[in-house]
């Protein structure tokens, strides 16, 4: 009897991007605090850098889907590829 054993591959392709992508996420959300912090304490005053460090939010959410859909590709395809032996 054939063996149906669809484990994910020891490569697991994307598995980095879902790292990087969740650093950057949380990175801009510490962003994003730092940049409503002064608001609280009633000043105007933003750090310029703080505001463009808020952009890395959205570019690690991006990285992080793009991570799943290549893990997803990559597990479909060793899905096909054991029922193809079998």
């Amino acid at each position: 009897m054939a063996s149906t054993d669809v484990s994910p591959r020891a490569g697991r392709p994307g598995r980095w991007l879902l790292r990087v992508g969740a650093a950057c996420f949380l990175a801009g959300l510490v962003f994003v605090g730092i940049v409503f912090l002064p608001f609280f304490a009633g000043s105007s005053a933003q750090p310029a850098l703080a505001a463009v460090g808020t952009m890395l939010g959205p570019v690690g959410f991006v990285l992080v889907l793009v991570g799943i859909v290549r893990q997803a590709r990559a597990n479909n395809r060793a899905a096909r590829e054991a029922l193809n032996r079998g």
